[in-house]
């Protein structure tokens, strides 16, 4: 079978033959008869190679290759130039010149093509800016480095190159039977393309090979060049050039056929600049340039006088230094600000905490900004999305903060605000940041924050006690629900401190630590209305604290889902339901199914539905005895667990909306996620207790007979509300009035005690409440 270009691109090339290669043409290159054999049949086999890597690789990027391709014909027919035209034809030193200079302009040509491809490139893969998203961010940064960067590097590449243009010039006109435009605008084009190669060589980092490859080709190309035309007949020079032409035609015949060649020309290989302290590093060569020309150049008559040399390394050198200390300086700025967004980092702040001129009579107002689910936009549209919504807050914050003010990032998603006296409240600043919807990947999200506030009254107060005190209204904040704006109170540090304890005890108790508590599952049956018989359980987490007894779900469950420890809790609770259903099949109770709920991280979990199935094939669980709960008041992305419950869905899972009619989101769900049971809240069933009827009940019956689900309903505390319920045709229920909750050995008595039929008949005296 014949290879394919794509299997032969994956597989790496092994380089010690090429190398071998190098050093056999090295050698012979060396050996006067041989050097213009070897370097006109390389030319043309480097442009053969050339043409044939673009055949078989199919580079999206051809044009580059085919200039490259074009540069080797030209240098390739000035080579015929000898053997093929008489010494004593005048038009020999001008068609050689004039296939040279081609060759040099297709040179110029590629770099053309590679400053086009790295500014207008393909937008898919354009590569985020190194100096941070945020726009302006740069003159915000107050960012001398970058200008002052790129005119020195100019400048040393300037003095380098017109050091070596003088020195090649003066050494074609110490011999006055070689003054000729033809060499002098030859060597002036040479040394203006190898200027301009070293500077791309010197500022670009992980480079394919094949680049790398054409680059110390040509480079090597250029320096022969140049050895040949300062050569004046001396033979170290003249074999030194044939060498360095000869094993830069071998280079470029290697890059074409080299696998990496695909990507060569590709805008990501061309936009990967080095870090700053490798630039300056990579400046060396250039200021060593001037003693290697001195020491190097001819010593009859071709060389400049020493004072030129002298002068033109103190320049570099000046020019290098002032490099440096700009990069310095400006390192030394970028330590206190944030890279993305451009504003204060944790440090800048402190800086400008301690500057604050701050009164009882005037004091500042210090916030501190929490995106609300910064997680799940992270983890729904990726890490780029949710650094992208950082870019958009922070340019709001400027525009409602204005210059009086002072904003910073200090990590992830929290933002921090330092308002003089007379600025607008914190709440006016938070709701004019917030009011309209942010982009997110395309879609326009709205966004909240949970923000705490302190006052600075005394400059004199340490930044560190300042700082924790807005950590802690922040941390209020989200306790009250989220989007809220909440004053420091010193209690606040007590509830705070409270909730810390509480999640550490929590994250033991997960751990296995039984002094910290217990966790159980207890199961609250689902009955079917009319007949009283037991269809299901709802499985329910309940945390048995070492010390504080049994804890309430409302105040752990909201902590687990803040604190990343939900999804965690739900694969558990998961897992153990089905245990339990295996169990009572086993012990010949009878088949019934489990509903377990999925809070929002769960709904989240791109794996839930691979754990699911497997946990199902562990305990030998039918997918039918399982039934998934989401809960419809609390807002998901559009796309978050819709193919996790397909998936199970087509298994034979069942999904049940939980709570349903107390939120916004009830029919976007029914169409977004399939729904096969609705389980109406409480707080919708609980005015049958006292009304005899309920048009929006009937209303919601209707509703799910015509989707064809079924209807539970929740919190049936009266025989009267049950009959009522019944009568309106909802066929299932679940409340204190028909059991209350039980740990799993009173669970497996209940069903027990109703035998074959399951029919609820005594609810046991030790039941707990949900």
């Amino acid at each position: 079978m014949r290879e394919t270009p794509k299997d032969a691109a994956a597989r790496p090339m092994p380089i010690g033959v090429p190398l071998v290669g190098l050093l056999i043409l090295a050698v012979l290159a060396g050996v006067p008869q041989a050097q213009p054999w070897l370097l006109v049949s390389g030319t043309w086999v480097a442009v053969g190679a050339t043409l044939g890597g673009m055949a078989w690789y199919r580079p999206a990027e051809r044009v580059a290759w085919w200039l490259v391709a074009g540069m080797l014909l030209m240098w390739g027919l000035a080579g015929l130039v000898d053997p093929l035209v008489p010494a004593s034809e005048p038009v020999r030193t001008t068609a050689y010149a004039a296939l040279v200079v081609a060759g040099q302009l297709f040179a110029f040509a590629v770099g053309i093509r590679l400053y086009w491809i790295r500014r207008h490139g393909d937008p898919a893969v354009r590569k985020p800016l190194r100096r941070g998203f945020f726009p302006g961010a740069d003159e915000e940064f107050g960012r001398p480095h970058d200008r002052v960067s790129r005119y020195a590097d100019r400048l040393l590449l300037v003095g380098v190159l017109g050091l070596v243009l003088a020195q090649v010039v003066t050494s074609v006109q110490a011999q006055p039977e070689r003054m000729s435009t033809a060499p002098v605008l030859t060597s002036a084009l040479d040394v203006i393309l190898g200027g301009l190669l070293l500077r791309f060589l010197l500022s670009r980092e992980r480079m394919p090979r094949a680049l790398l490859l054409t680059v110390f080709g040509a480079l090597g190309i250029i320096a022969g060049a140049i050895l040949l035309s300062t050569a004046r007949g001396e033979q170290f020079y003249v074999t030194a050039g044939y060498v360095s032409l000869t094993v830069a035609v071998g280079l470029f015949v290697w890059a074409p056929l080299d696998p990496s060649m695909r990507s060569a020309f590709t805008r990501a290989a061309l936009s990967c600049r080095r870090s700053e302290s490798g630039r300056l590093l990579g400046l060396i060569p250039l200021a060593v340039m001037p003693v290697l020309l001195y020491v190097l150049g001819p010593q009859d008559g071709g060389r400049l006088p020493a004072l030129v040399y002298l002068l033109t390394g103190l320049l570099l050198a000046v020019v290098a230094l002032v490099r440096g200390a700009a990069a310095v300086l400006d390192n030394e700025r970028l330590a206190v600000r944030d890279w993305y967004t451009g504003l204060l980092n944790r440090r800048g702040l402190v800086l400008a905490y301690r500057r604050v001129d701050a009164s009882p009579e005037r004091p500042w107002q210090l916030a501190q900004l929490d995106l609300d689910d910064f997680k799940q936009i992270n983890d729904t549209f990726g890490h780029y999305a949710g650094d992208e919504l950082l870019v958009q807050v922070a340019r709001r914050l400027r525009g409602a903060v204005g210059a009086d003010g002072i904003i910073g990032r200090t990590g992830g998603d929290e933002f921090v605000l330092i308002l003089p006296p007379g600025h607008a409240s914190v709440e006016q600043t938070v709701e004019q940041v917030f009011a309209e919807p942010f982009t997110v990947s395309g879609n326009a999200m709205p966004v909240r924050a949970s923000t705490g506030v302190t006052a600075i009254s005394c400059p004199r107060r340490d930044e560190a006690e300042v700082f924790t005190e807005v950590d802690i209204a922040v941390y209020a904040a989200k306790a009250a629900g989220k989007n809220t704006v909440t004053v420091y109170d010193p209690k606040h540090r007590e509830q705070v401190l409270g909730r810390q304890t509480l999640l550490a005890d929590l994250r033991r108790t997960m751990d296995g630590d039984t002094t910290a508590g217990t966790l159980e599952v207890y199961y609250q049956p689902l009955v079917e209305l009319g007949t009283g018989a037991v269809t299901g359980c709802e499985a329910l987490i309940r945390w048995r604290h070492a010390e504080r007894g049994m804890i309430r779900p409302d105040d752990f469950l909201g902590l687990a889902e803040t604190s990343g420890l939900a999804g965690d809790l739900d694969r558990w609770v998961l897992h153990e339901a089905l245990a339990q259903v295996a169990q009572w099949e086993a012990e010949g109770i009878g088949s019934i199914y489990v509903s377990t709920n999925l809070g929002r991280t769960s709904m989240l979990d791109p794996h839930l539905a691979e754990v699911t199935l497997e946990y199902l094939r562990r305990t030998g669980v039918r997918p039918q005895q399982l039934h998934l709960e989401i809960t419809e008041h609390d807002e998901l992305p559009p796309e978050a667990g819709a193919l996790t419950l397909a998936l199970l869905t087509e298994a034979g899972v069942r999904v049940s909306l939980d709570d349903f009619g107390i939120g916004y989101t009830s029919l976007d769900y029914l169409h977004r996620y399939p729904v096969r049971q609705l389980k109406l809240d409480r707080s919708i069933t609980s005015n049958l207790q006292t009304a005899a009827s309920s048009p929006l009940l009937e209303g919601i019956v209707a509703l799910a007979r015509s989707l064809q689900v079924d209807v539970v309903a929740e919190g049936i505390e009266t025989e009267p509300q049950r009959e009522r319920l019944a009568g309106l045709g909802i066929a299932y229920g679940q409340g204190y009035h028909l059991c209350r909750p039980q740990p799993a050995a009173s669970m497996t008595a209940l069903l027990r005690a109703a035998g074959p039929a399951r029919r609820l008949t005594v609810v046991p005296e030790n039941a707990v409440p949900a």
